[in-house]
């Protein structure tokens, strides 16, 4: 990168919604604002319109981290918004800052106050937390919306199902200029049909030759959604059926979640069959299917989780199992985390986590390489000097000015190191000084916060923190041993362990 007497900076924006006060045009507005306050000379732009923060797969983004990593960058600041403008999810935004820091670029947030010692380290962790939350609970109100408007009667989203159709509903608001309606299912002209395909399958009608027969022309995949929406077709609206899909498949190798699992809303429409055919065409269908329901996402604690003899306990349907030994997962977890939640605002917890950020410190009173590092590059700057001086004395400039960018190349390299030097010896010069005080808040925070984080955030953290868990299968018996080591290497552990209630 350059050396220019003027600080140059990139903007990044992101918008996931169309609204005027977080609109990409609105950012570059207080962005502009911003480095013109502070001096700085914007020389790059990067957007990233209408995309999601929950992760790093957006082209803006992506092209921003190329950049930072090129070594012809002309820009050391990048400015956001706010910190939730760059990521929704804690573990890229984390990521990202330390990408930053190692090659020397400042992030600075518009909306965020700019602080030294502990507080710059802990606020912006509590901040990419809270949006992650903030995400997580945004989700969390649209699906309460949508069970509010299923309670209702009215469709919560997607396609009517053969034999019925949608029916729009004016609710009086207007969104846009245009009514905002909501949608039920009525019979379609197909109803008639799909109605008695249903209830002859029921009695134990072979379903192509059925199909055939009343004129359905429907392949086997339809036919098998069709007999799967059986409750729907019952007059219910049924949620949580469906596995997520990712890439490389459906979670758990299986499209629909165990029956136990589904969230099903009863009389919400006009009904074609009843509740007794429609689980009598589901009971068909399982019985012809072979279950294979595992998953580790579902299972909280595998890696973690051992016997007193060190053997892993591993995830199983609904259960853990070591051997011949099995437990519910569902009531283990519950209780670990409880037990998590209670530990974290302890006053133990809090000394012990205190004592173990000093001693992670290792701060010396002397800077010796950073003293080394500033050596150099003043020796670099003498060195730079005389051969400037030299260029108006020879004919040879094209020599002297290869000479010249090669000790400015290595003098930038080093003025980076001595950047992240500086950075390093401040934040241990903070985690020296942290106060019991300071810690607590930032626990009770991560606390609050826990039941609201999703499955795979909620594995993350555990593990982050968390060294191993010991379960005693005979007594139930729980030591959660976490990654904080005292003074004397030891491992902290969850004081006397506890005894989830037993249930088989």
């Amino acid at each position: 990168m350059t050396r220019n007497s003027v600080t140059r900076c990139a903007l990044y924006c992101r918008s996931s919604k169309d609204r005027s006060d977080i609109s990409i045009d609105a950012q570059r507005r207080e962005l502009q604002q911003l480095a013109k306050a502070k001096g700085y000379l914007i020389t790059a732009e990067f957007v990233d319109a209408v995309e999601s923060g929950k992760d790093d797969n957006r082209p803006g983004f992506q092209n921003l981290l190329r950049e930072i990593k090129s070594k012809e960058r002309q820009w050391s600041v990048v400015l956001m918004l706010d910190t939730s403008r760059l990521a929704r999810n804690q573990y890229i935004a984390h990521a990202f800052k330390h990408e930053c820091a190692k090659r020397g670029v400042t992030v600075i947030f518009s909306k965020t106050p700019e602080l030294d010692g502990v507080s710059g380290i802990i606020l912006p962790a509590v901040l990419h937390a809270m949006d992650e939350v903030h995400s997580f609970m945004s989700r969390e109100k649209g699906l309460a919306g949508m069970a509010e408007n299923v309670r209702q009667g009215y469709r919560a989203g997607g396609r009517a199902p053969i034999g019925y159709k949608l029916e729009f509903i004016p609710t009086g608001a207007i969104r846009d200029g245009e009514p905002v309606t909501k949608s039920r299912l009525v019979p379609s002209d197909l109803a008639p049909k799909v109605r008695e395909y249903l209830k002859r399958r029921a009695a134990g009608g072979r379903r192509l030759s059925l199909a055939r027969e009343l004129g359905l022309e429907l392949n086997s995949s339809s036919i098998n959604g069709l007999e799967w929406n059986a409750l729907t077709y019952a007059g219910h609206t049924v949620w949580n059926v469906h596995n997520e899909k990712s890439a490389d498949g459906y979670v758990g190798g299986v499209k629909r979640r165990p029956r136990e699992e589904w969230v099903i809303q009863k009389n919400t429409h006009e009904a074609l069959i009843t509740d007794a055919e429609a689980e009598t065409i589901l009971e068909k269908l399982n019985s012809g299917r072979v279950t294979n329901y595992k998953t580790k996402a579902k299972h909280l604690l595998t890696g973690i989780l051992v016997t007193p003899d060190g053997e892993l306990w591993h995830g199983n349907a609904h259960r853990y199992r070591a051997g011949s030994k099995n437990v519910n997962a569902e009531q283990i977890d519950s209780q670990v985390l409880e037990h998590i939640s209670r530990d974290l605002q302890s006053p133990a917890f809090v000394k012990a986590l205190t004592e173990s950020a000093r001693h992670s410190a290792q701060l010396t009173d002397d800077d010796v390489e950073g003293e080394e590092v500033r050596s150099e590059i003043k020796k670099l700057d003498a060195k730079i000097n005389k051969l400037s001086e030299l260029l108006s004395e020879t004919t040879a400039t094209e020599v002297l000015i290869q000479k010249i960018e090669e000790f400015a190349n290595r003098r930038d390299s080093l003025c980076e190191q001595l950047t992240q030097l500086d950075a390093v010896r401040k934040q241990s010069k903070a985690l020296r000084e942290i106060r019991e005080l300071d810690v607590k808040a930032m626990l009770e925070s991560v606390s609050e916060n826990l039941p609201d984080l999703d499955r795979d955030s909620l594995k993350d953290l555990l593990r982050g923190i968390v060294d191993r868990i010991t379960l005693d299968h005979q007594t139930l018996a729980c030591c959660i041993h976490y990654k904080i080591k005292l003074n004397l290497g030891e491992l902290v552990a969850s004081p006397g362990g506890f005894e989830p209630p037993y249930s088989p």
